[in-house]
């Protein structure tokens, strides 16, 4: 049975947690493939600016160069409506594959706020990174009622705290900071090739 390790987000950009995210993911739990799943217009994000998803889709394919197996989906993108992860997760499963859906913590304490809990929790192994905005302590907690409640497996993954987010970086683009620090090469000269994103990367 192949082992499918699902990293979803909006990927506005995509930088280097991601990645990091995604190898330990793959290597803590021996996944066959790491697929990235880019949203296209994500129901909890629809009053925000979101950049338009071709060219977050290329800055996937760019980042996951010379990474062996991972992987860009196109799914949710050429989806028609909103993007639910309940649809994601029911196309995806087959008889011979396992899904492992890799999201952070926030993602774990809110679940029961998205559109068919029960059904995720059913197709999937759910994979949770902390990103240091909740204590492990109620990590467990969660955890633990969850699994109860919808019979589910939840894991929690152990990575470092790197304090990178997609947001954060759009900020500094916008002020002329610095960002090469927390994105692959190829994305920023992706980014400053389109001028997807204001300010001077230069400074």
């Amino acid at each position: 049975m192949k082992r499918y390790g699902i990293m979803g987000g909006t990927f506005n950009p995509i930088h280097l947690a991601h990645l990091y995210i995604a190898y330990e993911a793959k290597e803590q739990l021996d996944l066959d493939t790491i697929i990235f799943m880019p949203a296209g217009n994500p129901p909890h994000k629809k009053n925000k600016s979101i950049i338009d998803s071709s060219f977050r889709l290329e800055m996937v394919n760019l980042a996951i160069e010379g990474y062996k197996d991972f992987m860009v989906s196109n799914y949710e993108i050429e989806k028609q409506g909103l993007s639910f992860t309940y649809e994601t997760l029911k196309t995806l499963k087959r008889d011979d594959v396992e899904l492992y859906f890799i999201a952070g913590g926030d993602s774990l304490m809110d679940i029961e706020k998205w559109r068919n809990p029960d059904q995720i929790l059913e197709d999937c192994n759910f994979v949770v990174f902390n990103r240091g905005k909740f204590s492990i302590e109620e990590l467990e907690k969660q955890k633990i009622k969850l699994e109860e409640k919808y019979n589910a497996n939840i894991i929690l993954l152990n990575v470092a705290n790197i304090d990178i987010s997609s947001s954060m970086i759009r900020e500094r683009l916008e002020e002329g900071k610095r960002v090469d620090f927390f994105l692959p090469n190829k994305v920023l000269k992706y980014i400053v090739d389109n001028r997807l994103y204001e300010g001077d990367l230069n400074d």
